[in-house]
């Protein structure tokens, strides 16, 4: 006859084997289906935005639905209800193999709602087996409780974000790299049959398990006292703040420390990781010194201009030099983040209830988590023009630290609902206290107080915020010589024109002369008096000045904050000025670009510049096999196809490269260094064309190209089903 020892050591593996599995195919599915539906809707941050909120919401609603199965069902009751929900998502991901149908995709047609649209899309297609994946976690670590006596389900919870962090580092660096888009969908569906019948499994050892425990006749577990009104407020802000916090430092580190590609694994992989660590054990959280360190990292973070400074002084020129290297700044703020997030799940583990009320508690920090993506997401962009929830974290988050160090080492035991008192020390209270309010102090002072005393030659002129980031411009050497405005996405520079009205017309930046796209425009003015040229991606227009009388310049824009600086004549004059006619079109150019062929038939592009890949969030869907069977299309007969491809950290050469061999264009590339006293970057652009004399008589010129540029890198063809960053970064 098996016994508990026996059928615990069936029992334990069984269950952490499913709720790991539930973790990691929770985590996988998320970008695995977004890439999917990347191409329809544009390829813009919203479309992440919104399949993230419906993840949020559908992950509510799964804690939601194992709170009251547990609370409110029969046992009987419960497990018929979770065979049944198993059953239907298995049948679901059978017929849809998680591939979304092309009768959902977006008509384009006036009055439509994205939004809805990617909602309606991702619930037809993985809204019920991601439903059913939320619910595991908290509903079998409550069954668990229940079956196996003197173990606790949080350590359950803890394996869970292992799973999940294990999905978050496979995906990118992979299963992405080595899997096309069908296949990845086959192999989640073969993980999501796996799961469910494990899960089935499960259900069926916890109802046997109660039948024998109803069979000896066992007595009714003794439930604890529900928790207060205060607990469940902790439940709800700990799990808020922490999510405010990592949105919001990856937000400040990708927009305005560095524009790393694949940066943002680094926040989201310390997110999980806190969870591991906090409920796992506790010994692993030193609450004090997590508290002292992450408020001194805070004040750090807030100031690290002005501290960075004080200290270069003392010191000397070689800790200045130091300091300057963007990943000393990257990880003192991923440091820091890294404090919060510890000591906030750190005390949310300390307020953990007994296992009969583990769904409540579960369900309360889904709330927390999914009202901080709301503050960050859609809040944040509608009340701030720049990225002020990351100073509001850091004031909340220094309160936070004060409080725990203040607190002593009392706590509460939410198990027992009593007050756990350990030794008071006022002195070191108070210090707390003072500590936390100097830290307060500073931060106001350098990161949400206006700043009256900054470069008297620098003066921004506008900031604005949106879906697609933050916007500025900034007015330099006011009635100098060298006056000029600079237009900034982020950090990262995207237009720049000269006040003067004698150097209006020269073309700043990347723009220059000799750069590959002056002579693609060139090239087209030689052979024709009235060119079509296409700009994917507008900036503040410099590319309208090469136009001629007669010549048509057509820019595409997906954002229409961009457009509204760009036409603002008291800061760029690129557009008003042009001697063509300019046409400017708002929306994501694939999607216009293609809506255009089946509307009016090919534009017949002399020159199509596709000029959208500078920064760290690169719109992938541009650089496919569709989308450059779309551009092939758009130009006339010899027609030339500039892609400008510049960037910091990626090298899209080899991307560019094979998707050119597969339309069948001949290509050529030109790199130009920087010229500061002329205001020009340095700048690289591959030239496509069909028109093979025109590719020989422009010859390869990348004799001043850095060496890591020139790394012989083959990559896979891109299409709207496979690409991977990580090649290029290798």
């Amino acid at each position: 006859m098996a016994t508990s020892r026996d059928r615990d050591r069936w029992l334990i593996p069984i269950f952490a084997l499913t709720i790991f599995t539930s973790a990691f195919l929770l985590f996988q599915v998320q970008p695995l289906i977004s890439k999917f539906i990347l191409p329809w809707f544009g390829g813009s941050p919203a479309v992440w935005t919104a399949a993230m909120l419906f993840f949020q919401a559908t992950l509510f609603g799964g804690y939601l639905y194992a709170h009251l199965t547990t609370s409110q069902l029969s046992a009987a009751r419960q497990w018929q209800v979770h065979v049944g929900l198993l059953t239907a998502a298995v049948v679901a991901v059978l017929l849809t193999r998680i591939v979304p149908p092309a009768w959902l995709r977006p008509s384009g047609e006036a009055g439509e709602s994205p939004l809805a649209r990617i909602f309606v899309l991702l619930g037809v297609t993985v809204g019920l087996p991601y439903f059913a994946l939320s619910s595991t976690g908290p509903l079998l670590q409550r069954w668990f409780s229940q079956v196996i006596v003197g173990r606790s389900p949080y350590r359950l919870f803890a394996l869970s974000n292992v799973g999940s962090l294990l999905a978050i580092l496979s995906y990118p660096l992979c299963i992405e790299p080595l899997l096309g888009g069908r296949t990845q969908a086959a192999c989640w569906s073969i993980g999501f049959v796996v799961f469910a019948v494990c899960c089935g499994i499960c259900v069926n050892e916890v109802r046997m398990a109660r039948g024998r425990t109803a069979a000896q006749d066992a007595p009714p577990p003794v439930r604890s006292t529900p928790a207060g009104g205060s607990l469940r407020t902790a439940w709800i802000a700990l799990p808020a703040l922490a999510s405010v916090m990592f949105l919001a430092v990856n937000n400040e580190v990708c927009q305005n420390v560095a524009s790393v590609p694949l940066l943002w694994i680094v926040p989201l992989s310390l997110y999980l990781l806190s969870f591991i660590i906090a409920f796992d054990h506790p010994r692993w959280y030193w609450r004090r010194g997590c508290a002292v360190a992450a408020a001194a990292t805070l004040v750090l973070m807030a100031g690290y201009g002005p501290i960075t400074d004080v200290v270069a002084t003392l010191v000397g020129d070689s800790a200045e030099v130091f300091f300057d290297h963007w990943w000393v700044e990257t990880v003192v703020h991923f440091a820091g983040l890294s404090l919060v997030l510890l000591m906030c799940h750190g005390e949310l583990a300390r307020l953990k209830p007994a296992a009969d009320h583990l769904t409540a508690c579960y369900l309360s920090m889904s709330l927390g988590g999914a009202i901080g993506g709301l503050l960050v997401n859609l809040v944040a962009p509608q009340v701030f023009t720049t990225f002020h929830e990351f100073p509001l974290g850091l004031f909340a988050s220094v309160v936070l630290a004060t409080l725990v160090v203040a607190s002593g080492g009392s706590a509460v035991d939410s198990a027992a609902g009593a007050p756990v008192v350990g030794r008071s020390r006022p002195v070191g209270r108070v210090a707390a206290v003072i500590c936390g309010m100097l830290a307060l102090f500073g931060i106001w002072r350098w990161r949400l107080a206006p700043d009256d005393a900054g470069d008297a030659a620098v003066r921004t002129t506008y900031r604005g915020r949106s879906f697609y980031g933050t916007l500025s411009v900034q007015e330099r050497n006011t009635g100098g010589e060298d006056a000029s405005f600079t237009f900034y996405s982020g950090h990262i520079v995207h237009g720049r024109q000269f006040s003067r009205p004698e150097r209006r017309q020269l073309p700043l930046t990347y723009y220059g002369e000799g750069s590959g796209v002056r002579m693609a425009i060139d090239h087209a003015q030689r052979s024709s008096e009235r060119c079509h040229i296409g700009v994917v991606g507008l900036g503040v227009g410099t590319l309208a000045t090469y136009a001629r009388p007669g010549d048509r310049v057509r820019f595409y824009e997906i954002n229409p904050q961009v457009a509204e600086v760009a036409r603002n004549a008291s800061w760029f004059r690129y557009l008003a000025d042009c001697k063509g006619k300019v046409d400017l079109v708002l929306g994501d150019a694939r999607l216009q670009l293609e809506r255009e062929l089946d509307a009016a038939g090919p534009h017949g592009f002399d020159v199509l510049c596709l000029d959208a890949f500078s920064g760290d969030a690169i719109p992938a869907h541009l650089l496919t096999a569709e989308a450059f069977a779309i551009y092939d299309r758009h130009l006339r007969p010899g027609g030339v196809l500039a892609v400008h491809i510049t960037n910091t950290y990626l090298d899209l050469y080899p991307v560019v490269r094979r998707l050119a061999e597969h339309q069948g264009f001949h290509h050529t590339r030109i790199y130009r260094p920087a010229v500061p006293e002329k205001m020009l970057f340095r700048n690289c652009y591959m030239l496509l064309s069909k028109d093979r004399d025109f590719i020989l008589a422009t010859p390869e010129d990348i004799e001043a190209m850095p060496p890591r540029f020139r790394k012989p890198r083959d990559v896979p063809l891109w299409t709207d089903e496979y690409g991977s960053l990580l090649p290029l970064l290798l």
